[in-house]
Order: structure tokens, then C-alpha cells, then sequence
């Protein structure tokens, strides 16, 4: 089936245009607090992630310091650009000042595009790294983690519900934006990012009996998520090996947005009870760490994206994190031994 001719050339504009198109939606449906509110809440969950390297057996003290050390020089990007949305918008207007777009003119305006992006490009050459410089646009619902920035990035696209809401409870928004921050930060220690320092160079920090037994934890998660096979995949088999990274990310991130929801209820207090739900809160953080990732494949979709995304499938990506996590089974009564409460179980970070 073909897409609408509209759609195609919405999500070109998109993703050529990413600052224009970031300033539109921004000014269209962003809640200028929200910034603030997701500061705070990346603060917490560093605590948080730095807090749970003291539970690591496997890591020794000299590498705990490093990791704890990186953890806390992560800088984050939240929203969008302060410039997008300044009056007479004299960096905006420069950004596309070589463009001629014309409306009747599609073709023609991607070659113009293209000429202009490389244009762009080649100027940065030998220019210094501009650490200030988004990686994404503003209108774009995902997160990033750029190792050789050190970077957290959360787009203005994300910061809406399900996974955050100045208006929903907080458990909500631990399980879902909170959960996004820690799968973030925790890419900075994953089987790739782990190579990269607090500056975001590629150095080895690592000592090598903490080398060694994070190879081994890892391993366990290979084994885990390599055991998962798709049905709608016609029955593959998840690559544990391809998507480790993805899924140390999600086992750290759940994990570190659950300490840190739980130290927020120590402080303020115990939310009050949603009426006619029959859920307390701490199964409504799991619910929606689960709601976030809920969505639909075509079959040949999905056989196509078990070869090649580095993510599990959607359901795994749930079901693995949260057998490997004891406090989810302690919130809904899991029996030991069964399905999401395995007697063995994973954990890197």
C-alpha cells in the first residue's frame, strides 16, 4: 500500500526541517514548565543510578568512582533550542536563508535541500565541536544518549503523555519519562558507551577485574532475551547479542526511575489512590513503563526488524526488564519460579 502523498512529503519537511518545523510545534503545544520539571526529574534519577552502583558486587571501588563521576558530568538537552523561539528569529531565519523552495516543486526542492545540508556540513570542517548544537529537532516523540558528548537528549515531542503530564500522577510519569531519562544515562555504561568517558573520549576507565564481570552479567542478558521467539515473527528468535545494549538500557532505566519514584513518595508522600482503579501506585509506575511501549506490527515488519533493530520487540522489551526485577514481582504477588518471576535472573547495572 502507498502512502498518502501528504504524509510523504510532511515527514520530509520534518526531517529537513527540523528547527522551523520545532518552533511551530513548540509554540503550538509545549508547556514552558515542562523543562523545568524534567530537569529536576534527570537529577533525581542520576542520584538514583549513582545510589545503585553501591548494590554492585561485580564492580570494584576504582571503577564505581569513574562510572559515579561520569553519571553526574552528563549534560542534557531538554525541549528544544532557546532559539527557536526568540521574536525576529535572526539564527532561524539564517539557517534557511540559501533556500528557494518553490510549492509546485518537490523534486527540486530536495536537490536544493541536499545542496544546502552539504553546504552546511562542509562548513563545520576543522571548526571547533559546538557542545551547544541539538543532535534532533524539537518535534520528534524519542530520546538519545550521545556517547561522545556525554549527552541526554529530550525532545519537546516526548515530554507529553503517556509518558509525562505536569497533570498526571507521579508515579506515571517516573514509569514512563522516567524511565526514558534512566534508559538514557544508563546507554553511557552500556556494551557500547561504556568505551567512552565523562568527556566523551574513547578511553578505557575500567579496571580489569570490573571488565571482565561486567562481559560476564552481560552475558546472562544474551542468554535471556536470545531465548525470546516471536510469533508474529514467525516464531524467530530475538538476536540477544545485537540488542544487548538496548536491553541493559531498559533493565538500568526501570530500575533507577523505580529508586527514584520511591525516594520522591519518601519525601512528599504517598499520592493519593486514582478512584475506581483497583491499582496502587507502584503497579500503576509498571503499567506505565509497560503503556509507553505498547504498539502494533505488521508481520513483515516485524520480520524484518527482529534482523535489524538494535531494540527487542516492544513486548520483550517489557517482559524481559521486569522478570528481571524483583520489585515488580513484590507489587503484583508474582509466585517464585513463574513466568515474571523467574528464579534466575539478570542484572548489569
Amino acid at each position: 500500500m502507498c502512502e498518502v502523498r501528504w504524509r510523504d512529503c510532511v515527514r520530509y519537511v520534518q526531517s529537513s526541517m527540523e528547527n522551523a518545523v520545532g518552533a511551530l510545534y513548540v509554540r503550538e503545544t509545549f508547556a514552558g514548565e515542562s523543562k523545568r520539571m524534567v530537569s529536576d526529574l534527570i537529577s533525581k534519577i542520576q542520584e538514583a543510578y549513582v545510589e545503585t552502583l553501591e548494590e554492585l558486587s561485580w564492580m570494584d571501588a576504582p571503577s564505581k568512582e569513574k562510572a559515579r563521576e561520569k553519571a553526574m558530568a552528563i549534560k542534557e538537552h531538554i525541549g528544544y533550542p532557546d532559539h527557536i523561539l526568540e521574536k525576529n528569529n535572526q539564527k532561524l531565519d539564517e539557517e534557511y536563508a540559501h533556500l528557494n523552495f518553490t510549492e509546485d516543486n518537490y523534486f527540486e526542492n530536495i536537490l536544493e535541500n541536499l545542496q544546502c545540508e552539504a553546504h552546511k556540513s562542509l562548513k563545520k570542517l576543522r571548526e571547533p565541536v559546538d557542545s551547544d548544537l541539538w543532535i534532533i529537532g524539537a518535534a520528534v516523540v524519542n530520546a538519545f544518549y550521545s556517547p561522545n558528548r556525554n549527552q541526554i537528549v529530550f525532545p519537546a515531542g516526548i515530554l507529553q503523555p503517556p509518558f509525562f503530564s505536569k497533570h498526571q500522577p507521579q508515579a506515571l510519569n517516573f514509569g514512563g519519562i522516567g524511565m526514558v531519562i534512566g534508559h538514557e544515562i544508563t546507554h553511557g555504561f552500556d556494551d557500547n558507551g561504556r568505551n567512552f568517558d565523562k568527556d566523551g573520549n574513547m578511553l578505557n576507565w575500567w579496571s580489569n577485574y570490573s571488565a571482565e564481570h561486567f562481559k560476564e552479567q552481560s552475558q546472562c542478558m544474551v542468554q535471556q532475551y536470545g531465548n525470546f521467539h516471536w510469533k508474529l515473527a514467525g516464531g524467530q528468535n530475538v538476536s540477544g547479542i545485537s540488542t544487548l545494549g538496548e536491553n541493559i538500557a531498559d533493565n538500568g532505566g526501570v530500575r533507577q526511575a523505580f529508586k527514584a519514584y520511591l525516594k520522591w513518595v519518601a519525601t512528599e508522600g504517598e499520592e493519593p489512590h486514582l478512584p475506581g482503579l483497583d491499582l496502587n501506585h507502584k503497579q500503576l509506575f509498571f503499567l506505565n513503563f509497560a503503556q509507553v511501549w505498547c504498539g502494533a506490527y505488521r508481520p513483515e515488519y516485524a520480520s524484518q526488524s527482529i534482523k535489524t533493530d538494535s531494540h527487542s520487540p516492544l513486548e520483550y522489551r517489557v517482559l524481559g526488564s521486569l522478570q528481571n526485577f524483583e520489585a515488580f514481582s513484590e507489587a503484583f504477588q508474582c509466585e517464585k519460579g513463574s513466568l515474571m518471576n523467574p528464579e534466575m535472573k539478570c542484572r548489569v547495572w
